[in-house]
């Protein structure tokens, strides 16, 4: 039972994390760094968002592997396909209207920036595979030494650069992003630890 209950808040916290990033691409202050390399190509291709975003995770499944010197996570294929198809769901089917005034934009944008920190920070906190950008994150942080919010903040700045140079729709809104999102991931993940040793994970903590 405590697997199946975790298993439940793993993916609710892939799907909360989608939800946010689908709020901060219709805000329309610009997309997230992560989001607007997806959002260029699609702009370029006659595919979704969410199956952009499913084909470069595998690529970069495959990336960690050969980093790590491991056989590649094939189970992340699960949150992989997660993440890209309710995303999609909530930016063509959910999220169908614009918002226009300039206060709806920075609250729905602040909502969306919060959800996807919680999310991510949430499903991270349990002992499931990781999205691959998460994990390479994870790596990163573990062989540097960096902190969560420094390694975030620098991947998230190389990718707003990137989704420029292809087109997307990058704004202020995607400067904050990169620059929030490890911090507020950081301030969730923090919190949510006492969920964790109710949950009696320890042998984790050294790696989280």
């Amino acid at each position: 039972m405590k697997h199946l209950i975790l298993f439940i808040i793993y993916l609710a916290g892939i799907v909360i994390s989608s939800l946010g990033l689908a709020m901060i691409i219709k805000s329309g202050l610009g997309v997230g760094p992560g989001d607007s390399v997806a959002v260029g190509i699609s702009m370029h291709l006659p595919v979704s968002v969410g199956t952009v975003l499913i084909i470069s995770f595998i690529i970069l499944l495959l990336i960690n592997a050969r980093i790590e010197r491991k056989r590649p996570v094939y189970e992340s294929i699960l949150p992989i396909v997660v993440r890209g198809w309710t995303l999609d769901i909530f930016l063509y089917k959910v999220l169908t209207e614009g918002y226009d005034l300039w206060w709806s934009q920075w609250l729905v944008f602040t909502l969306g920036l919060l959800a996807m920190g919680a999310g991510i920070a949430l499903y991270l906190r349990t002992p499931f595979p990781r999205i691959p950008l998460d994990h390479f994150m994870m790596i990163v942080n573990k062989r540097t030494n960096q902190s969560k919010s420094s390694v975030r903040i620098f991947a998230e700045s190389g990718l707003a650069l990137v989704g420029y140079l292809l087109g997307a729709p990058v704004g202020i809104g995607t400067l904050i992003v990169a620059l929030s999102t490890g911090p507020v991931i950081q301030m969730f993940f923090v919190l949510f630890r006492p969920l964790i040793k109710l949950w009696g994970i320890h042998e984790r903590e050294k790696m989280l």
